[in-house]
Order: structure tokens, then C-alpha cells, then sequence
């Protein structure tokens, strides 16, 4: 393909997955060539628009939006009928996709300069003053020491009087007491103080002169240079007509910009650099000790950053301040002339004196935001913050646990989990064609960021606690602890609970309280082979461990949703320490979603107070545009989800996500509402059964089925129901003459199945004696006037998830005697790490932790830490997860390593087959088999790096037909294009394609789930067998290079003995040969199990 096509086809690919498109490359390929319609659409797909749009800041209000209350009070809303550059922040124009929130939004709680501002004073007016008070003197003659030659000068500034003189002259002009002045001074920095005037220090300038400052700027601008005449006649007229000279301006510029603009960029959940510069002016740190210029840093590394491009923060400045930041030279040489460039400007490591100390392990410890690093960085902290459910509202917490270190099932079912994980790696490494090659992308990192962020979760709850006490001492528990059922009442309580976290994540970044929060860090000078304990400081180079920003970032407007709260907090610097404040008026401001396990430290009983819910989607679902830094994620959960409207439309069945054996269990299960429909769970197969008109499908239902529905069903209806034999059980209602019912209430669903339809012979429908409604106190009753039968127990709140197939809020109860030691699905996802196993299973948040340990006879596992009811459900399961994680344990590799799994939806247990790649020797033949040829399919697809026709690939394939082709497709990763043409299925691992011929999926899970390396374990076939092709073997590495390798370097001998009722089975592997070896059976018990098992497949070449 030409350049111009390739270019093209990146810049689209770019724009979709939310990274930098190649626009320069694909402009420079269109030079001398015709330019298409399709040129001009990837063109305007790509052209940049600024993630938000602002107002121009000189001008009138309009009407609706003019405040004239009775007295001047900021929170009240002082007098305001116009904006100006001098006396105003940027605000959101009424086109803004965030409504009225951005970076610099007085209720967005993102930009720590503005921080109190929505309870009281904004933390720069503290900063001001707090710069007199402790660094005035010293930074006066830090500058007088440090000059810059006449070139620097130009860009710097070269200052002859000093902030302090500056200071001084206003307090003395003033004729004032210091005290009565110093009040003026901070009603006018609250009330009427703009970003610009504290960019350029004109903090103690009166606001004419302030107001003539902006009005000289906006004049250089339109001048032809720096060094042109009328420029240089406005800089000589600054002294006399503003009361401060361009020197000391643009000394105050490059000191307050340069530390702001590092912070718009640096990525969301990282903290301030812990690393030196090299000189006074350009990192909050020289070696170990604070620069010259620090205090102007210091607002900024305790909260993280916007995430964002330089480019939208200057798009906001031309926005806000076109008089000044236009076409002219005046607005690059203020925002460009300083590269924000080198971890020394832009962020930290969580591990500061590693990172300082051990550069040759910087992959693990130190996170490479530079360049095009900055882009995988920023869009990495997306999972950060869906990690810590900051995506969710407060409301909705309940039943989602504690922070996500492994995401869950149900998040990566979920529309934002997909669109994250299309984008950004989630806890680790993302693999296949989906993989970046970036030097923080890697297992030592996850393994030691994963681990950090559990220890500070841990230590924000232990703070937070010590918090609530000193408030509840101070002010009263009411505050954090509502009492009584008023939703308001405990809304507001909610709000003052995430204020508290706040206010705690800010104190453990400051090493505040973290005096009892240590915990083992990999030993770097040992190469990370040994651990040592290491504990939480501040964000600076001498602290072995620093807290991440998880409740103070500078994209809450993104992530944040608006809570009403009554407490304030700020940082006291004599004090050295959070002080609270506890206002008569509650306030609004938008805060990040405090997960159930930070709630339940401060209140144990929240789950009794229920809030009010919240209306508006966080700002993460709102469209957005890659080129300015953060990734296009536009999908809600819920509400813009086709999924989730009614359209009468369901392709799958649901199954229970918990499975109970004893009823003392279900104490331990959370997240229910306590109402629940207990029924009894019929036997048969799970079928979705659909009438349309007098159409009755499936098909597959018997006549007698069928012809009850047509003579007694009126309407249009879909059952959710079990077939067995001439009977059909019916268990849920989804349509209901052709009305959707699934997001109605279970138990309204069911009502109407006991109301309004009639059980026949054929079809029974739920009725009083097969189910009951209950509440928590009423159900054990119910359950033991159910008889012995399994049950189904669901929360009678719970809707019908679509594209699901397991469901959270149902549990199946299985009491009969032959399910309580039956294996049943779901089967656990598998992670290894060292000796240790982790299962997860889906929609279940809290992993069982399995650890094993070794003696004479092998490996045996020595302990299960995890709900009851799920460490009975893995024992029973073991013979399935065991031998899959005995291959994969490696005491030595501490890094977390996931077993993938290979889904193919709705495969159900019943219909397990034999993997192809394990081939019996009397099977074995010259010819190649089906799984060979399919291989070989696969591989010429790939290789040609594009869709094939059937005639292309029947071509390039021999032995392949058409027949394979739409038979087996599916299960060796091929699929179809909507223009008939065949592709690599996406959603399989691009890696293990290369190694694996992909087998049709063992049925072991609901999900229709196997991991890699399982097949052969649980259906392989009787009589001695033999791995007939190395890349064939489900132990193969996916990852090995596609040349010849050494098998030894591959397998390790291994002899594994497995009781079954049948006998001993033995699996033997030496070198590049692996023998099982199974009990014959009887050919009636072959004919038996065949009629359970009907085989679906012919190994043989068609």
C-alpha cells in the first residue's frame, strides 16, 4: 500500500482506540497526491478539538447567570454582573461537554490551588501569605545569588526588586495596621483575584494596577517581537503604570506556570517528582533537599495530575484570554520557552530512594512518563481509578468489595471495562495484538504496584479511622454516622465520609500518620531477590514509600460525581498536620466514590442507611478526543447500553454466580437486598423459550411442549425455563405480550407467572408450593417447607443481565444429596504467584487465596483463605483447577502470572468432547487431521495480514474445505466479516495463537471456560495416547519465538498418579514424549457414557 493509505488507516485506527494519531506522517504523504473523500474524513476524525471549551473571560454575564445578593460573600455569591482576566478564574462555557466542571472549576475539587474554595477560603490565599511568612527572606537571596547570563535573563527574567520588597511597598502604601491590611489583602485574593494576576505574582499590586498589568499584556502581544520597539516600550512602562517590573512579572511566570503546567500534564494517579534537577529553578528538588522554588511546587505534589497534553492547557488560556494568548509571539514565548520535560518535573515513583538509588531496575519502580511513555501513563491511570470503583456512585457501592487489584468478571463484562481494557493495561501486562511495547509494561512492575496499592488502601482505611475519632470527639459522630432513616440525613453523612478520605490520602501523601504502616518492599540492592520492610513518608526523594493520590487528582471532574457535604478540611503548615472545620451550610462538590471497604472502617453499619441516588454519570462516560491527552472511553454501564434496553431481544441463559452447600453460608454473602424468591430448581436443560405469533422456538422442544404454549399462551412472550422430557418448567417471565419486563423486579416478573398463567400438563409455571417470596427472617423457614430439592434463591430485586451468563445476585442452594459433592459451575479464573494459587470467581470480588507447600510425596495444598462457601465449592473442584496450577507453580517467579482461559459462550457442562490435539496412536495416520489443517488456516490469514475470501483461503490451504470452514471455525479462532470474508477472532490471545491450535473448548464452566493446558486433564481418551505435534501440547509456552526450540528447555519431566473410580490414572512426560495411560472400559460402559456425552466431532481430515 502506498503511504498515504497506511498513514490513513493509522490515523483511524488511532482516533478508535483512544491513542496519538500519526497525523504529521499522514499529512506530509498527501503532499503531491489527490486528496479523497476519504482523506478528508480521517482528516476531520482527527483534527484536534479541546476537551473543554471555555468562555472568554472579558465580557458581560448573561442575565441568568448575574449574582447581586445582599452581602460580599464568596460562597453566598459575591456581586457579579461581568468577568474579567483580572478578577476571574476560567470558567466553563455553556457548550462545555462537563457541564460547568473542569481543572479549574470552583466545585470540581481537581486543582489543589482552588482546593476549600467551595466550603471557604481557596488554599492560594493561604499559599500567599505562607510564602512571607516562611520563605520570603530566604528566597530573596537565593535569587540575588543566582543570576542568569543576558540570553537567560531574557526568558527568566532577571529581577532587581524581590517578592518581599514587593510585599512591603503595598503595606506601607496601604497606611494600614498590618493586620486590618493583611485582612483587605486576603478578601481581595478570595473575591477577586484571577489566575492570571497570581501566574504573574501581582498578588500585592492594588487592582488598577492589576487591571493595567492585563491590559499591557494584551498589547505585547500585537507586537511584532520581544526585542521590536513598541515592546520594548511597554516592558520599560510596566514599573510606572503597574507597580511591578517585566523582570519580576516574568521571573513570578516561569516560577508558578512551569510547576502547573507539569501538573496538568503529569498522569492522574501519580504525585509530585521525587527526583532532583539539576538546577534551582526547574524541579521542587536539588539532591535531597528542596530548590529555590519548591513552596511554588509544593501545592501540586500532593495531588495528582489532569492527565492531559500541554496543548489543552494552552487551548484554555487562548480560550479564557484570547487578548493575550493569540497568534502573536508573546503566547509561545510564555507557555513553550520551558520544556516540562524528565521525571524531575513531571511525576514520582511510589518508591523514591529505589528509583533514586537503582536505576537498572527503573522498569519496575519508576513509571516512564516521557515522550510516548506519557501517553501509556495517563491512560493506565484510567484502571487506577476504576480499580478504586471511582467510576461508580456512591449509591452503588454496595456488593462491589474493596479495591480491584484482579478486575473482576463483572467489570470486564461491563461496557467501561471493555472500552479500559482496549486502551490500558488492567493490573498487568496485556497480551496478543493488544500488547505495548513500554518499559513499565511488565510483571515485576504489576507484581509491585499491585501490592502497593493494597497497602495503601490499607493504610487510608487505618488513617481514616483515626480521623473519624478525632472528629467525632470534636464535632460530634452525627456528622460521619447519621442516625435514624433519613436519606438525606445520610447522604450528607456519605458526602462527609469522602471528604475524610480526602483528607486522609492527602495526609499519608504528607507522611502524616503513617508511623504504623510498614510493610515488605522488594530489596532493590539485592537485584529484588530478598524483601525489607518499608513504610509510607511524604512525596520527596528520602522516603522509601510514598502514598498514590486516590481521592485528590486533577481529573475529579472526570471521575467525580456531586455529593453535598458539611465538613472541610485543609493543611495547617505551623500545625503540621489535617485540620477540620464542620460548616452550618452543606455545600456541593464533586468527589470520588469511596469504595464499601473505606465506608465500612469509618461506619459499620452503613449498609442500614440508605442515600439518595445519584442522577448523573461521571464525566469518564462523556465523549473526549485522544489528541489532548486522555483516552476516548464514552460508554456508561447501564443507561447508554443497547444492551439494557427493552427489545425483547435475549441470546443466552443465566446461571447463579454462588453456589451454596450449607445454609449457614449465606450470612456470609453481600450485597442483597434481603428480599428473596426461593424456588425450586427443576431439573432438565436451560432453555430460553420465545412465541412469536404461533412460531414457538427453540425448535428442539418436544410437540406436546410446544402445543401447550401455542393453545394457552396469549401474546408474545419469552420464558427463561428447564425442559426435561414432555415437561417444561418455567422460572422467569422476560416478555410479556410483547411488553420487555426484564428490568422490572424478579419478584414482580414472577407474579405475574403465578397471576396470569395457568400451569398445564406440559408447561408448569411457578406456584406456591415450588416457590415463595421471603425476606432474610423468613428464609430458612421457606427453605424447609421446599422439601430436599435444590433451590434457587434470587434477590427478588435483581432484573434479568443481559449478555450475561452468570448472574451476581442469584445463589443456586444445592441440599440434595447428590449436588452437595457434585462439581458445579461456575469454574474460578486461575492466577499463579510463587507457591501461591489464586481462584476468582466470576462476579465475585474477594479470590480465594490457595497456598500450597511441598513434601516427599509432592506438592499438596496446605491452606485456603476465603469466603466458606466458595473454599467448599474450589475442594470439590480441584480435580480440575489442581493439575492445571501444579504445572504452572514456580516458587521462585513471585510475579502474578494469569492462566488464560479460552471462552466460547453458551457451552453448558453437559456437552464435554474430546480435545483433538491429544490423538489416540490407532487415530494417528499420514494424513493431516482436522486440528492440523485448521492450525494451518489460521497461520495464512495471519500471515497475509488481512481478510481472506473462502476461494483465498481454500487456496492457500490444502486439505481445507469449505465444510471445516463453517464447522470449525469458531473453535480455531477463525470468524466471519459481516462481507463474508474470514478473519483471526480478536478476543483470542494473539500469543497462544501462534502456539495453540485451538481445540473446541471443553464445557466446564457455565461460561463455557478452559484454561490453557486443562483439555487433555478432564477428556482425554482411554488407552495410552501420545502428543503428536510439540506447538499442539496445551503445556507449550505461548510466548517462545515461532523457531525450532529445544524440547528439554520446554517440559520438565513429570509423573503425575490421579485416583478416579476407575482406576489409576498416570501421566508421564519425558523429554519430547507425553503418555496418559487410562483404564480400558467395558464397551457397554463406552455405549453408556456416549449416550450422555454424544460425540460432536470427527477428528479425520473431510
Amino acid at each position: 500500500m502506498s503511504d498515504q493509505v497506511r498513514y490513513r488507516t493509522d490515523v483511524v485506527l488511532s482516533c478508535i482506540i483512544g491513542k496519538e494519531p500519526p497525523i504529521s506522517n499522514y499529512i506530509k504523504s498527501l503532499d503531491g497526491n489527490e486528496i479523497t473523500k476519504q482523506d478528508m474524513a480521517a482528516l476531520a476524525m482527527s483534527a484536534p478539538s479541546s476537551p473543554y471549551v471555555f468562555r472568554e473571560l472579558e465580557g458581560s454575564l448573561l442575565p441568568s447567570e448575574m449574582v447581586i445578593p445582599d452581602h460580599k460573600d464568596y460562597l453566598a455569591g459575591h456581586t457579579k454582573v461581568s468577568t474579567s482576566y483580572a478578577t476571574d478564574w476560567p470558567l466553563a462555557h455553556e457548550s462545555n461537554r462537563f457541564g460547568e466542571h473542569h481543572p479549574f472549576g470552583a466545585n470540581s475539587n481537581c486543582c489543589p490551588l482552588l482546593h476549600g474554595l467551595q466550603w471557604g477560603e481557596p488554599q492560594y490565599v493561604q499559599h500567599l501569605f505562607d510564602f512571607i511568612t516562611h520563605y520570603g527572606e530566604q528566597h530573596q537571596e537565593g535569587e540575588r545569588r543566582n543570576k542568569y547570563g543576558h540570553e537567560e535573563a531574557k526568558v527568566f527574567g532577571q529581577p532587581q526588586d524581590s517578592i518581599m520588597d514587593m510585599r512591603n511597598r503595598s503595606l506601607l502604601a496601604s497606611g494600614l495596621p498590618e493586620e486590618e491590611w493583611s485582612e483587605q489583602k486576603r478578601d481581595q485574593f478570595t473575591n477577586s483575584f484571577g489566575l492570571l494576576p497570581y501566574l504573574f505574582g501581582l498578588e500585592w499590586n492594588d487592582e488598577d494596577q492589576i487591571e493595567r498589568f492585563m491590559d499591557i499584556l494584551g498589547k505585547l502581544s500585537q507586537t511584532e517581537d520581544m526585542d521590536s520597539p513598541d515592546a520594548k516600550k511597554l516592558i520599560n512602562d510596566c514599573q510606572g503604570k503597574c507597580g511591578i517590573t517585566w523582570d519580576r512579572a516574568l521571573r513570578n511566570w516561569r516560577d508558578r506556570f512551569t510547576p502547573l503546567a507539569a501538573w496538568w500534564q503529569r498522569p492522574s494517579d501519580r504525585s509530585g517528582p521525587t527526583s532532583s534537577g539539576e538546577d534551582m529553578f526547574h524541579s521542587p528538588f536539588v539532591g535531597d533537599e528542596p530548590s529555590h522554588n519548591h513552596h511554588w511546587w509544593e501545592p501540586f505534589q500532593y495531588w495528582g495530575g489532569v492527565g492531559r497534553s500541554v496543548d489543552s492547557l494552552k487551548s484554555m488560556f487562548s480560550q479564557s484570554y484570547p487578548k493575550i494568548f493569540n497568534e502573536g509571539w508573546l503566547a509561545p514565548f510564555l507557555t513553550d520557552a520551558v520544556p516540562i520535560e524528565g521525571s524531575h518535573m513531571l511525576s514520582g515513583s511510589h518508591f523514591p530512594v529505589s528509583s533514586n538509588t537503582a536505576p537498572e531496575h527503573a522498569h519496575a519502580h519508576t513509571p516512564m512518563s516521557m515522550g510516548e511513555g506519557m501517553d501509556f501513563e495517563r491512560r493506565r491511570a484510567n484502571w487506577s481509578h476504576a480499580a478504586m470503583h471511582h467510576h461508580l456512585p456512591p449509591s452503588a457501592i454496595e456488593g462491589q468489595g474493596n479495591r480491584m487489584t484482579i478486575p473482576s468478571s463483572a467489570f470486564n463484562f461491563s461496557r467501561l471495562g471493555q472500552a479500559i481494557m482496549q486502551t490500558s493495561d488492567l493490573n498487568k501486562p496485556r497480551a496478543g495484538m493488544s500488547r505495548e511495547e513500554h518499559p513499565n509494561s511488565n510483571d515485576d512492575y504489576y507484581d509491585l504496584h499491585n501490592r502497593h496499592a493494597m497497602n495503601t488502601d490499607d493504610a487510608l482505611a487505618s488513617v481514616m479511622m483515626d480521623m473519624a475519632t478525632e472528629i467525632s470527639s470534636q464535632f460530634g459522630p452525627q456528622h460521619l454516622k447519621a442516625i435514624g432513616s433519613d436519606m438525606n440525613a445520610n447522604t450528607l453523612a456519605r458526602g462527609n465520609m469522602q471528604q475524610l478520605a480526602q483528607a486522609a490520602n492527602y495526609a499519608l501523601m504528607r507522611g502524616q500518620g503513617t508511623h504504623s504502616h510498614s510493610y515488605s518492599i522488594p530489596d532493590f540492592s539485592s537485584g529484588m531477590k530478598s524483601m525489607k520492610r518499608g513504610s509510607f513518608g511524604p512525596v520527596s526523594p528520602v522516603s522509601e514509600s510514598v502514598a498514590a493520590p486516590i481521592f485528590n487528582s486533577g481529573n475529579t471532574d472526570a471521575w467525580g460525581h456531586p455529593m453535598e457535604a458539611t465538613l472541610g478540611w485543609k493543611w495547617d503548615k505551623d500545625a503540621d498536620k489535617v485540620v477540620f472545620d464542620v460548616k452550618d451550610t452543606p455545600f456541593t462538590t464533586m468527589q470520588r466514590t469511596a469504595h464499601e471497604g473505606l465506608v465500612s472502617a469509618v461506619d459499620p453499619s452503613w449498609r442500614d442507611k440508605k442515600i439518595n441516588p445519584t442522577n448523573a454519570s461521571a464525566g469518564i462516560f462523556t465523549s473526549n478526543d485522544s489528541t489532548f491527552g486522555f483516552p476516548t472511553i464514552t460508554y456508561d454501564l447501564a443507561k447508554s447500553d443497547d444492551d439494557y434496553e427493552p427489545t425483547g431481544v435475549f441470546n443466552s441463559t443465566i446461571e447463579p454466580a454462588h453456589v451454596v452447600r450449607d445454609l449457614d453460608d449465606m450470612d456470609t454473602l453481600k450485597g442483597f437486598s434481603g428480599d428473596w424468591v426461593v424456588q425450586k430448581k427443576p431439573e432438565g436443560e436451560h432453555v430460553l423459550v420465545k412465541k412469536v405469533g404461533k412460531s414457538v422456538e427453540p425448535l428442539s422442544l418436544p410437540g406436546k411442549v410446544k402445543k401447550s404454549i401455542k393453545d394457552t399462551v396469549e401474546g408474545d412472550v419469552v420464558f427463561d425455563a428447564y425442559v426435561k422430557g414432555d415437561l417444561l418448567t418455567v422460572v422467569d417471565l422476560l416478555v410479556h405480550k410483547g411488553d420487555d419486563l426484564h428490568m422490572e423486579p424478579l419478584s414482580d416478573r414472577i407474579n405475574i407467572l403465578k397471576t396470569l398463567y395457568s400451569t398445564t400438563e406440559n408447561v408448569h409455571y411457578p406456584s406456591p408450593n415450588s416457590c415463595v417470596n421471603t425476606d432474610e427472617e423468613g428464609l430458612t423457614k421457606t427453605i424447609a417447607s421446599l422439601d430436599r430439592d435444590d433451590l434457587l434463591l434470587r434477590d427478588a430485586t435483581s432484573t434479568f443481565i443481559k449478555g450475561r451468563e452468570i448472574h451476581p445476585k442469584w445463589v443456586l442452594y444445592a441440599q440434595s444429596d447428590i449436588s452437595k459433592s457434585a462439581m458445579l459451575p461456575p469454574l474460578p479464573e486461575i492466577s499463579v504467584r510463587g507457591s501461591e494459587v489464586i481462584l476468582e470467581y466470576p462476579t465475585i470480588h474477594r479470590p480465594i487465596i490457595v497456598k500450597t507447600d511441598t513434601d516427599e510425596e509432592g506438592r499438596y495444598v496446605s491452606e485456603y483463605d476465603g469466603p466458606d462457601y466458595l473454599v467448599k465449592n474450589a475442594e470439590i473442584q480441584f480435580d480440575i483447577w489442581g493439575p492445571v496450577a501444579a504445572f504452572h507453580i514456580d516458587p521462585d517467579n513471585n510475579a502474578l502470572r494469569h492462566i488464560p482461559s479460552l471462552i466460547i459462550k453458551n457451552r453448558l457442562l453437559k456437552s464435554i468432547d474430546k480435545a483433538p490435539e491429544v490423538i489416540t496412536e490407532s487415530e494417528f495416520d499420514d494424513e493431516e487431521s482436522v486440528s492440523d489443517i485448521m492450525r494451518h488456516a489460521r497461520k495464512a490469514i495471519t500471515a497475509d495480514d488481512r481478510a481472506l475470501t473462502t476461494k483465498e483461503i481454500l487456496a492457500h490451504v490444502d486439505g481445507l474445505t469449505e465444510r471445516m470452514l463453517e464447522n470449525y471455525s469458531g473453535e480455531y479462532g477463525l470468524e466471519r466479516t459481516e462481507g463474508g470474508k474470514w478473519t483471526v477472532n480478536e478476543a483470542i490471545d494473539d500469543d497462544i495463537a501462534e502456539k495453540f491450535a485451538f481445540p473446541r473448548m471443553n464445557r466446564a464452566s457455565s461460561d463455557g471456560g478452559a484454561w490453557s493446558g486443562m483439555q487433555a486433564d478432564i477428556t482425554a481418551p482411554t488407552g495410552p495416547t501420545q502428543i503428536t505435534d510439540d506447538e499442539n501440547t496445551t503445556f507449550g509456552d505461548p510466548k517462545e519465538d515461532q523457531e525450532e526450540v529445544d524440547p528439554t528447555t520446554i517440559f520438565k519431566p513429570m509423573h503425575m498418579v490421579v485416583e478416579t473410580e476407575d482406576g489409576e490414572v498416570v501421566l508421564e512426560i519425558q523429554e519430547d514424549k507425553a503418555t496418559l495411560r487410562f483404564p480400558q472400559e467395558e464397551k457397554n460402559h463406552e455405549e453408556e457414557e456416549n449416550d450422555v456425552l454424544p460425540a460432536t466431532r470427527d477428528d479425520k481430515a473431510l
